[in-house]
């Protein structure tokens, strides 16, 4: 692989976690418990940071399920 992509790779990586975390954050403590939040956030970050595509792969996974859900409203006030 060339250096070039490795590093669009990362950035992109990067750019699906921030925006995973910046939805979990976002998120009022109603629709997605507090315990829940945190570990979504340090699963994406420590993911990222550890093992660089593993935390993509975490935001993609939050982003394609709980996320929707969420949006629908399956998830409103529970604890």
């Amino acid at each position: 692989m060339s250096h070039g992509l490795l590093v669009f790779v990362s950035f992109a990586s990067l750019a699906v976690v921030i925006w995973g975390i910046i939805d979990v954050a976002r998120r009022p403590a109603l629709a997605l418990a507090t315990k829940w939040k945190a570990l979504w956030i340090a699963g994406m970050i420590a993911g990222w940071f550890l093992f660089g595509i593993i935390g993509a792969m975490v935001s993609v996974f939050y982003l394609a399920g709980p996320r929707r859900r969420l949006n629908a409203g399956h998830y409103s006030n529970r604890y």
